[in-house]
């Protein structure tokens, strides 16, 4: 998925820049349709890529083996950069802003405990948490103040709150299965906006019954990010990093009373109702998938549709858990009451050496997205690369890691052969299944023997970062001879899903031989 984009209107920059000075507080859906956002999709390089693999050899690496038609393979145009779009915009960078750890308390709601009490509202209290529903007695309901009591520290570690100025904070939250009753108790103010799920403002939350006790606590946690967010940082940024952070701490394991946030799904069944990564899924496989330069330019009304709750998800857990670009990320709560344009603007300059390479892992991400993607261990391992020497090479590749550059440029017109050998773990339960560099015939990943070699050949210099190669790659196994008709550095790995590198072990060696010109 390259970093390449269109190029919006410059009157649109303007008005956002002009008009995002101050947000509405943070709705999660909403019943008005949202404009039509525009920009790139991960659309029509299709057929040129399906051009390029019938065209071309078998044996050659620079290009694209066929994958089966169910898997994501669609690129995106190359258009301007993000950094044209600021230059564009005439914005220029912030300087380093100090944190905001203490605003204003916001005023308790005053509430009339007997006309709730009268209209069927009970009443659940935590430390943090006073809970109002009209739904009946069940323990998925009941403990819920428990479950904010239990996300506390965690918000306040991650946004570098002292933990005493976060212990008297109290939300106050609504939780409707018929919201006429919280009408008739004065709890829910026709001063709100239309919200399709839940809302967050000043010491108050409002959440509509969902079909599952998963999706009902990940909306709690949700609202209760921006709470958390607004209270103790003054803001929770533009609309792309207060969503996408508010569904990172929303995405929970709730289990024997122990709560994890910031959790990448291990599967489906975990989070009924949830959904987000088959939203990205889905704009894959439609061509409909979203750069991340799309995601930046989100404003305010696009989250009263679903989808953009997924691709802020995404990009916020790309970040988050990516080992290089992590802890750049997480600096952004310094500058959460920014919520206008140059927010965004600040988060490219701290990355914009790595903004090629951060679209190659991008693409490479969502179009591989799964339950229990491991975003760290699927960072691709890039190195500086230099021309292949005259006599042979071997490199080490390791099985527990995602793409890993070899170090070496292979040029176009030149022939490679490639001998791989050595003995590696893919798993260790029941017990270790151990693999050569041609794979395992008893299980497939993506319609290649699970473990095989797999190579392609990167243009760095590209707009794109040279992405597509690393979405559909070249089965090597023990090796070959490859001619190359598109230079570029040789990546490698072996393969295996996402999900499931951290029970890999070992090695193998591959040997790199330029053959004399025939």
């Amino acid at each position: 998925m390259p970093c390449s984009f269109k190029l919006f209107d410059f009157r649109w920059a303007l008005c956002w820049m002009l008009v995002l000075v101050v947000m509405v507080a943070s709705g999660c859906g909403g019943s008005k349709p949202a404009p039509k956002q525009t920009g790139s999709r991960l659309t029509q390089a299709g057929d040129a890529v399906k051009s390029r693999q019938a065209a071309a050899a078998d044996s050659n690496l620079s290009d694209s083996s066929p994958v089966p038609p169910d898997e994501p393979t669609e690129p995106m145009p190359q258009e301007p950069t993000l950094e044209a779009l600021f230059e564009e915009a005439g914005t220029k960078p912030f300087e380093e802003a100090p944190m905001i750890l203490a605003a204003n308390d916001s005023a308790l709601p005053k509430i009339d405990e007997e006309r709730v009490a009268a209209v069927g509202i009970r009443t659940l209290t935590g430390k943090h948490l006073t809970l109002y529903t009209d739904l009946p007695d069940a323990p998925a309901i009941d403990e819920l103040p428990e479950v904010f009591d239990a996300a506390i520290p965690f918000w306040s570690e991650y946004f570098g709150v002292d933990a005493a100025a976060a212990d008297s904070w109290q939300q106050f939250g609504y939780l409707m299965q018929d919201k006429r009753r919280f009408i008739a108790a004065g709890l829910l103010p026709n001063d709100l906006p239309q919200f399709l799920h839940g809302y967050q403002r000043g010491a108050e939350l409002w959440l509509y019954e969902q079909p599952s006790d998963y999706y009902r606590r990940h909306l709690l946690l949700h609202e209760g990010t921006h709470g958390f967010m607004k209270r103790f940082l003054g803001g929770a940024g533009p609309p792309w990093y207060m969503e996408g952070t508010a569904e990172l701490f929303g995405t929970h394991r709730w289990q024997d009373k122990q709560l994890t946030l910031r959790w990448f799904p291990e599967g489906k069944e975990l989070t009924e109702m949830w959904g987000r990564i088959k939203v990205v899924q889905d704009a894959i496989r439609a061509g409909k998938g979203l750069a991340i330069e799309e995601i930046l330019r989100y404003d305010k009304n696009s989250h009263l549709r679903v989808e953009p709750y997924a691709w802020s998800w995404a990009a916020a857990a790309f970040f988050d858990a990516h080992p290089v670009y992590s802890e750049r990320f997480r600096e952004l709560r310094k500058f959460a009451p920014d919520d206008t344009f140059t927010f965004s603007q600040r988060f490219y300059d701290s990355l914009r050496d790595d903004w090629p390479s951060i679209a190659r892992q991008w693409h490479v991400f969502v179009a591989n997205m799964d339950y229990g993607f491991d975003v760290a261990r699927e960072s691709i391992d890039a190195k500086p690369s230099i021309d292949m020497p005259s006599e042979s090479v071997t490199v080490t590749i390791v099985a527990n890691r995602g793409w890993q550059a070899s170090g070496y440029r292979l040029e176009s017109g030149s022939k490679y052969k490639l001998e791989a050998t050595g003995r590696y773990q893919l798993a260790d339960q029941p017990k270790i299944w151990w693999c050569e560099p041609n794979g395992v015939t008893i299980r497939y990943h993506r319609g290649l023997p699970l473990g095989i070699l797999l190579g392609a050949i990167v243009d760095e210099s590209a707009v794109d970062g040279g992405a597509i190669p690393l979405v559909t790659p070249k089965p090597i196994g023990f090796g070959g001879e490859y001619p190359i008709e598109e230079g570029g550095t040789l990546y490698l790995r072996i393969n295996d899903s996402p999900a499931e590198l951290d029970d890999n072990a070992g090695e193998l060696e591959v040997r790199i031989t330029k053959l004399p010109a025939s």
